[in-house]
């Protein structure tokens, strides 16, 4: 359990359970001490989650991604990647960032639960050839790393959808509603911003040369292919109404929401649904 990591992921469950309690606690009853805690959870779970790759990666001699298993476990440690990655640029504003540190942590620990199921196995497996190419560690781990932070805009603009319904009146987990609102927008927008040219370069760039290496084209319209290119198209939507027709608030929101949607189904539900060169379990 050490060398194949499964220790320390179910450590990085612990920790991302704790966060997701503390954080939400300390939002309901306002205790910056609970929101420390949280944070500090939230760390601890990172951390393990990272040396459990680390382990899996040397014993493996690649980026642990060859299988269902170790992409959902990947998939969770990407998302709180984002999510400190933006905590970081945003301490002026700790509770909005609070709350959506509470979604991301309950997406992590859904994705290691999940990859703990009785579905997958995490035995280590030799690597087969296709996979046997320094593009897989450039294509898989750029596109996640944008959708990492595709998950915080995602978190973000969901907030802000639901929050925004209730009306500005009953922000009640939030000291002030109009700034929260605005916040969280500007949050999912930054969190874009970021991911895009990762998803861009990993998804697109390194993808088509991987594909032309391994299959002797460099786009074939591949199920995976065809919906990882629409939700490109989705985010480079979102930016250019934003930054051209000065798209805020809940349009923009809808379009962050719909993205990540199309991130997640091009990430799993492909797998499933569409049988194609990319499909594997």
């Amino acid at each position: 359990m050490i060398a194949n990591g499964v220790l320390f992921f179910y450590i990085a469950v612990i920790g991302y359970l704790l966060a997701f309690f503390f954080l939400l606690f300390s939002l309901v009853f306002k205790q910056s001490a609970l929101g420390r805690a949280g944070s500090a959870g939230f760390a601890v779970g990172f951390i393990a989650q990272t040396l459990g790759l680390i382990l899996r990666s040397i014993s493996l001699k690649t980026l642990p991604v060859t299988n269902t298993y170790e992409s959902l476990v990947f998939y969770g440690w990407v998302f709180a990647l984002g999510y400190l990655v933006m905590a970081g640029m945003s301490r002026r504003f700790p509770r909005p960032i609070r709350v959506v540190g509470t979604l991301i942590a309950l997406f992590s620990t859904a994705a290691i639960a999940l990859a703990s199921s009785p579905l997958y196995s995490p035995v280590l497996q030799p690597l087969v050839p296709a996979l046997q190419s320094h593009w897989l560690i450039l294509h898989v781990s750029f596109t996640f790393i944008g959708e990492g932070f595709f998950a915080v805009s995602f978190a973000s603009s969901l907030l802000f959808l639901i929050l925004e319904r209730r009306g500005r009146k009953r922000h009640d987990i939030l000291t002030d509603p109009t700034s929260a609102l605005e916040r969280l927008d500007a949050l999912s927008y930054k969190a874009v911003t970021i991911g895009f040219p990762f998803f861009t370069l990993g998804g697109l760039f390194f993808g088509a040369i991987w594909a032309k290496h391994a299959w002797g084209r460099y786009w074939g319209w591949d199920p995976k292919e065809t919906f990882m290119l629409v939700t490109w198209l989705v985010y480079v939507l979102y930016l250019h109404m934003r930054l051209r027709r000065g798209w805020r608030g809940r349009r923009a929101a809808w379009i962050a929401v719909i993205g990540f949607l199309l991130a997640l189904f091009t990430f799993a539900g492909v797998n499933y649904l569409v049988r194609g060169l990319h499909s594997y379990r």
